[in-house]
C-alpha cells in the first residue's frame, strides 16, 4: 500500500512538474503565432503577479537576448539556433527510443538492454532533458530554467521509480543497472552513485529537496553570470539615467550621431525632458525604420506583420529611437548597464524617425494608448 502511494505521488508530481515547464515553455510558440496577442492576455497576468515581489521577480527577467539580434559574443547571439538544435534533435532521440520501446513491448521482448539502453538506462528522459534544455535556449526567462531543473528532477524520480518496478518484473535487472548509467554512460555517472540517498521516507525527502535547491543555486548563479556576459556583449551606448540599445551592430559614433539629431529636435527635447525625473531611467531602442518589433512599444501598422528580422537587411539610411521608461518592479532604480540588467518591463514614451543622410528628424509619434502585450513583462533586451 505504502509502495502505490508513494507510486501515485511520484507520477503526480512528474505530470504536474512537466504540466508546468509545458505552460511556461508553451510562451516562445505563442510569441510567435498569430494569436499571441490574444493567448498573452490570459497567461500574462501570472507574469505580472510574479513581479510584483521583489524575491519573484526576477524570474520573469531574460538573461539572453531576445530582441537585439547582434552581439559581440558569438554563442550569445547564436544561442537560439543553438538552442532550436538541441530542441529538435531530443525530441528525435526520443521519439528514436520510444519506437524501440514499444516494439518491445508488442513482441513480448520484455525489457530492452540493446542499442543505447545497452550504456544508458533511461535515454528517452535524457533525450527529453536536452530538448529542454533547448527551450532553455530559446526562450531564456529564468522561470522557465526554474522548469527546466523542477522537470529533470521529476524525470529522476520518475526513472527510480520505473527500476523498482523493473527490478521486480525482470530477472536479471539488477546487474543490468551495475552495468549501466541512468542517464549518462556509468563511467561518466559515476560520481553521482556515491551520493548517499537514505532509505527512510523524511530522509530521502530532506535529502533530495536538499539536492533540489542546490541544482537551482548552482544554474541560477550559472545564468546570472550569462545574463551579465550578455548584457556586456549588447551594442549599447548608455549614461546614468539611460541606455541606448541597438538590435544590430552599432557603432559608437553612430549613436552619438542619432542621439544628437534627436536632441537638436525642440519638441523631441521637451517632450523627454518632461519625463526625466530622479527616479526615471532610459530604455532607448535603436534600430532601421522600417524593422518591427513586437516586443518593443512602437507604432505598428495593421498591414504589417513584427519581425525579428536582422537588421542589416534593412534600410540603414533611415533610423528610429524608441524612447521607453524602465520598470524595475519593486527594485529601486540603478544606473547605466545595470539599467538593463534589472529592469523587467518598460513603457513607451516616444518615437522619433531620423533621416541620417539628410541628419534630421523625419517624423515624431506618440506611443499608442493600448500597448499590443497589455503591458505585461516581455524581454527587455
Amino acid at each position: 500500500m505504502e509502495n502505490q502511494q508513494s507510486t501515485k505521488l511520484t507520477k503526480g508530481a512528474f505530470w504536474a512538474s512537466a504540466a508546468f515547464y509545458g505552460l511556461i515553455a508553451f510562451e516562445f510558440f505563442y510569441m510567435f503565432s498569430p494569436f499571441a496577442v490574444y493567448l498573452y492576455a490570459v497567461y500574462g497576468p501570472s507574469l505580472e503577479f510574479i513581479a510584483f515581489s521583489e524575491s519573484t521577480s526576477r524570474l520573469i527577467k531574460f538573461f539572453m537576448p531576445h530582441i537585439a539580434r547582434d552581439t559581440t559574443s558569438f554563442f550569445i547571439s547564436r544561442h537560439e539556433i543553438f538552442g532550436m538544435i538541441l530542441f529538435v534533435g531530443g525530441l528525435g532521440a526520443f521519439f528514436t527510443g520510444a519506437i524501440q520501446i514499444y516494439l518491445s513491448k508488442l513482441k513480448k521482448r520484455g525489457a530492452v538492454v540493446k542499442g543505447i539502453y545497452r550504456y544508458i538506462r533511461h535515454p528517452q528522459y535524457l533525450a527529453l532533458m536536452i530538448s529542454g534544455f533547448g527551450m532553455v535556449l530559446i526562450w531564456p526567462r529564468y522561470l522557465v530554467l526554474f522548469g527546466f531543473i523542477l522537470v529533470c528532477f521529476a524525470y529522476f524520480l520518475l526513472a527510480r521509480l520505473e527500476e523498482k518496478i523493473c527490478l521486480k518484473e525482470f530477472p536479471g535487472y539488477n546487474n543490468y543497472m551495475s552495468k549501466t548509467g541512468m542517464f549518462l554512460p556509468r563511467a561518466i555517472e559515476w560520481p553521482l552513485y556515491k551520493i548517499p540517498i537514505p532509505e527512510n521516507e523524511f530522509a530521502k525527502a530532506t535529502t533530495l529537496s536538499a539536492l533540489f535547491v542546490f541544482l537551482n543555486a548552482v544554474s541560477f548563479w550559472s545564468a546570472e553570470k550569462i545574463h551579465t556576459i550578455s548584457v556586456n556583449s549588447l551594442y549599447t551606448w548608455s549614461a546614468p539615467d539611460e541606455v541606448y540599445l541597438s538590435v544590430g551592430r552599432f557603432a559608437e559614433h553612430e549613436f552619438q550621431e542619432l542621439i544628437e539629431i534627436a536632441e537638436n529636435d525642440a519638441e523631441v527635447t521637451a517632450i523627454i525632458s518632461a519625463h526625466r525625473t530622479p527616479d526615471n531611467r532610459f530604455i532607448n531602442y535603436v534600430m532601421p525604420t522600417d524593422l518591427l518589433i513586437s516586443e518593443v512599444p512602437m507604432m505598428i501598422p495593421e498591414d504589417r506583420t513584427p519581425s525579428h528580422r536582422p537588421p542589416h537587411l534593412e534600410d540603414q539610411s533611415r533610423y528610429k529611437i524608441i524612447y521607453t521608461i524602465a520598470d524595475f518592479g519593486p527594485a529601486d532604480p540603478v544606473q547605466n548597464l545595470e539599467i538593463l540588467k534589472r529592469a523587467i518591463n518598460k513603457t513607451a514614451v516616444l518615437e522619433v524617425w531620423i533621416d541620417r543622410i539628410n541628419q534630421k528628424v523625419e517624423n515624431i509619434i506618440h506611443p499608442p494608448q493600448n500597448d499590443i502585450y497589455f503591458g505585461m513583462p516581455v524581454p527587455v533586451f
